[in-house]
Order: structure tokens, then sequence, then C-alpha cells
């Protein structure tokens, strides 16, 4: 990016600058990022790489370095979206109101244990957990009962369920969206659908196989998007987030992102489709993490990455599918019970790192989340605090403000390399599906939480509260505690709906379930006729058990 010369003429003056340095004292620390990439003291024209227009370019234009947009937050703020769900779909339902109220601009729908694993309440196996860590999306009257009086033709839904469950709770969804008389050609949202955090994110419970979690999750694309039934809902979330919050770094939430996106590219382009046909509305969800350069110099170079994939790998031709586009979440595994308030102050730098990284979306986390669902107030503080960087920083007058940045631009050429590099070893063991299969992606979460771990208990990573500063587990903050009626409420509900729907009329279309599961065909067009008829995620999950079969997941410890 400069001139022969004139690098010369700095590293002369460098070397010297260096010299005057050499008996200056340096805290006895590991100067190194999250990754264990290497920090040098400073940082120069000498370490900037290529040439401006090739790798940095400008905001809206390849290869996306500075920002998917021209306009980029001078023309729209991104959404700012909260998870919500908790006790009933009612109760969650006031919660959308509230927050919408507020100055929420996108909802989200985090769903219990029950609904993520496809249980329903009446399976004594999980009835405990109704609406303890989510809202519990059973059946259509759920959908009904969450999306009272909410514009969701105006405003996108975000529904976190993963491919054993999305297709059933989003066919709630979409019959729901078409009975109220919304066109579905218009509506707006996005299914998280991730296969990673279905097994790697979270211990499953008794769910299929990961080749049929993957063939599902690519189902669902191909319905939505592909074929046109749902054309601008985002059809899955590859969550990078849910993999970090494990215990991996920058690098290898990268890696695991895009070589799962790779993996469901490469299973609907063997049905037949193009890249162009869909990848436009894969979405990605991704970590803002402690290690303030890092993050931001991971959410540049996501934006290259994707566009080298884009364009060199699957022959994208037109220009809007070859930006990245992403939400990001505030990390949830540096919230403490010690000094819970405190956890405000780290939400905030981390929602900045998300801002001046150029996320589209983003979710602050709420300061009590170390210890409960959080509350109205903890949410608001949340919200508020989006609100605070949006319309009091000013960061939002100039776009990418950190590029130029000597080290910015440094760190994010070294952060694709070494995620390029990760991709390759990801691709040796195969397909995603394989990946985890084999246990392969188990021992990299095992082994990078035993890294993480060594290093807070030798005091290399430290967490006020927890290994500095220490102080007893907060008793102070109210706790928000989840509705104990839930249980009732949710049987009553599913009881009534198999009480009024066509039970014989459900058992044969649940039949031909059966019969599709076994060709492995689309499941989508007989799962939209089932949850119509009134079927259950629990019954609709049953199915792909019983034919599919149970998988053990290969765990490492």
């Amino acid at each position: 990016m400069f001139d022969k010369d004139y690098l010369e003429k700095i590293k002369i003056e460098k070397e010297k600058w260096e010299e005057k340095l050499k008996e200056s004292k340096e805290r006895d620390v590991k100067f190194v990022t999250d990754s264990e990439i290497p920090i040098k003291r400073l940082y120069t024209p000498l370490d900037v790489k290529g040439d401006y227009l090739d790798t940095v370019n400008f905001p809206g234009q390849e290869p996306f370095t500075r920002g998917v947009y021209p306009s980029m937050y001078r023309g729209r703020l991104w959404t700012m979206r909260l998870f919500s769900g908790h006790g009933t779909p009612e109760e969650t339902n006031l919660r959308w109101k509230y927050l919408y109220e507020n100055g929420e601009t996108g909802f989200s729908a985090a769903v219990d244990a029950l609904t993520f694993n496809g249980i329903d309440p009446t399976n004594p196996d999980g009835a405990p957990e109704v609406g303890t860590s989510g809202v519990p999306l059973y059946c259509i009257d759920s959908l009904f009962a969450l999306t009272e009086d909410i514009p969701i033709d105006k405003i996108s839904v975000a529904l976190v369920v993963e491919p054993f469950t999305s297709a059933p709770v989003c066919a709630m969804y979409f019959n729901m969206a078409k009975m109220r008389g919304y066109d579905l050609k218009n509506l707006m949202g996005t299914t998280q659908n991730d296969i990673l955090t279905m097994t790697v994110g979270y211990i499953p419970y008794k769910n299929s196989p990961p080749n049929h979690l993957l063939r599902v999750a690519c189902d669902f694309i191909e319905w939505t998007v592909a074929q046109k039934n749902v054309p601008l809902w985002h059809p899955i979330n590859f969550t990078g987030y849910n993999y970090r919050e494990g215990g991996i770094d920058a690098v290898q939430e990268l890696g695991f992102v895009f070589a799962s996106a790779c993996s469901h590219i490469d299973n609907l382009i063997e049905r037949g489709w193009k890249a162009d046909d869909f990848v436009g509305r894969l979405a990605f969800h991704l970590a803002a993490h402690k290690d303030f350069f890092e993050e931001i110099a991971k959410y540049r170079a996501a934006r290259r990455i994707w566009y080298k994939l884009m364009k060199d790998r699957y022959e994208v031709k037109n220009p809007k599918n070859l930006g990245f586009k992403f939400h990001v979440q505030t990390a949830g595994s540096s919230l403490t019970a010690q000094l819970p308030l405190i956890n405000i102050v780290r939400t905030a730098i981390q929602g900045l790192e998300a801002n001046l990284g150029g996320c589209q979306s983003l979710h602050t986390n709420s300061y009590d989340e170390a210890i409960c669902l959080p509350s109205e107030q903890a949410a608001l503080v949340a919200l508020r605090t989006q609100q605070v960087i949006a319309d009091e920083t000013r960061i939002t007058n100039t776009i990418d403000p950190l590029a130029g940045s000597y080290y910015v631009e440094w760190l994010t050429d070294e952060v694709e390399e070494r995620v390029w590099n990760y991709m390759d070893k990801i691709q040796k063991v195969g397909s995603i599906d394989k990946a985890l299969s084999t246990g392969w992606l188990y021992k990299e979460m095992r082994d990078a939480f035993h890294k993480r771990r060594t290093r807070m208990e030798k005091g290399e990573e430290i967490m006020l509260g927890i290994n500095k500063y220490k102080v007893p587990y907060d008793t102070v903050t109210d706790v928000f505690r989840t509705s104990q009626t839930a249980i009732d409420i949710e049987v009553n509900r599913i009881n009534k709906l198999k009480a009024r729907r066509d039970n014989a009329k459900l058992e044969k279309i649940l039949d031909k379930l059966r019969i599709v599961c076994e060709k492995e065909e689309n499941v989508m067009p007989i799962i939209m006729e089932a949850t119509k008829e009134g079927a259950t995620v629990g019954e609709i999950c049953d199915i792909y058990r019983e034919i599919w079969g149970i998988w053990e997941p290969p765990l490492s410890i």
C-alpha cells in the first residue's frame, strides 16, 4: 500500500526507535490475542500488506472488508434484537410488546429445552423443564398466542430452533401467518436451523444422526428460498456464537461456521440447485467476545473470506450474494454471577465491537443472565445499551472508522490467513456431518475448553470477581423466576388441540411423513400439511426418531 522508498525510511526510523527502547521494561504477561496470535508492541505501514483496492476497498465493494453496504449505518442502523422467551407464549408475547414499545426493532423467540429437542410437555422426560429456559412452542396454537397483536408483516421474527425441530416449528409459524391472512412471499424472519448448535453447542436429547440433521436443514433451505415458498426468509443461521461459548477461539469460530456453510451449500448443489439460488438468504450469528480488536478484525476478515468462497469456489454471479451479512451476540460466557452489574460494562464494550465491525443485527446480553433468565429491567438495560451506542456516541458518523489502523489491518489479514488454514484442517476430515459423527469436532471443543480453563486457573485470562478481585456469589440481584403454572397451561393447550383436531385424518398424514422420511425426500410439504391439521412438535420428531434412529454423540472428556 505504500511506496518502497517511504517504507525503507520508516524501517530505518523504527530501528532507531527500538534501539532507544532496549532498556524499557514491559509487564510480565503474554501479549497475545484470545486466539493466541502474538502481538508486537507497535504496528506501522511496514505491517500492512497488499493493495488498498484489492484487499480493503470501499464499503459495499468487493471484497467487502469495510462493510456490505455503501452507506452502512449512515443509511440504516443495525437491527436491535434481543432473545426473549420464558414461561408461556402469552408471557413472551408481553415481553415482546414491552421491548417493541421501548425501541426494539426485531423479535427473537428463544425456545425452551423441550421445543429445542422435539418433546411435548405430556412426555414425563421433559415436563419439569416447560418454559424454564425459553418459550414453549409445541403446537400451532402456541404460535398464535406468541404473535397476538404483533406486526409480523412489519418486523422480522427469529425462531431459535435447530434442524431437528425447525421444520415443524416453522411450519406452524407459516401456517399461522397464512391463517391470519399474511402472504408468505412477504414474510420476513430467520430460523437458526444450525446443525452445530444442535450438537456441539448443546448436548442433544434423543436426536437423529448428523447426516439426517444436515439433510432436513437443507430441506428447509430448499423449500423456503430455492423453491421460493418464503423467499424473504433466512432459512439458516450459522451460529458461531454458540460454539464459541464452549471455549473455542475466534479463528475456530469462523472455521466452524464456514466449513458448515460449505457443507450445506454442497448438499443443495448436489440436489441440482446453483449457489445463486439460495446463498443470498443464508444468515450468520457471530460472537462478540472479550478481545476488542481481534473481534473487530474477525468481522472484517469474515466478510473477505465469504466473498472469496462465493466468488472462487462457488462461482456466484449475483453481486448481492457476495456480501457476508451477520448478527452478533455479546458473550454470555464472559458474564459473571459475581458483581453482575459489571456485566453491563462488559456488554457495552462487546456491543461496540460488533458495531465497529459492521454487524447488521445485534443482541446485547442482560446483566443478570449468569444468574437467571433476563428480568424485564435487565432486558431494558440491554436494549438501552445499544441505543446509547447508536444515539449518543456518534460512532455511526463515518463508516468502518478503524480501517487504516496499521494494527487492525494487520490483524484482519492474520485472522483471515489462520481461518483459511483451519478450514483446510476441517476439510481433511470431511463434510460437517462427518466431522461430527467421527467425534473430531467434539475433540476440538474439548481441547479448547481445557485450554481456556487452564488459562483461567493460571491467571492468564482475567475475569474480575472470579480470579482477580474475587468476591462472593451475588445474593442481591433479584432472580427472575419463570411461571410455576407453565406446565399445566401447556399440557392443557395440547389436550384442547388434540380434542378438536381430526385425529384419523392426521394419522394418515403422519403415515405419509414416515414414507417421506424413509425415501429421504423433502419433509417440508408434508410437515406443512401435518401442522396445519394440528400435529405437535413431539409427534413429528418422534417419527424422525422412529425412522432414522437416535444418535449418541461421541463426546470427548
